[in-house]
């Protein structure tokens, strides 16, 4: 009995951890593509000339450092 309920309790825990796994993929593809977005708008933002150069420059700068 007591192997069946470790050989259950170690099924569920590689179900949540590839669960976890998953959301973090998840996660991370969400913020790199948020990234991206903002760089984007940074861009067009400066282009358009809603923002000066040095605020571009330190925009830039931190979306870079990521």
């Amino acid at each position: 009995m007591k192997r069946i309920t470790s050989m259950t309790a170690r099924i569920i825990a590689t179900a949540a951890l590839r669960q976890s796994w998953t959301i973090l993929s998840v996660a991370t593809r969400i913020q790199s593509q948020g990234e991206r977005l903002e760089a984007w708008a940074n861009r067009v933002a400066v282009r358009r000339g809603f923002v000066d150069d040095m605020l571009h420059t330190v925009t830039a700068d931190i979306l870079n450092s990521h």
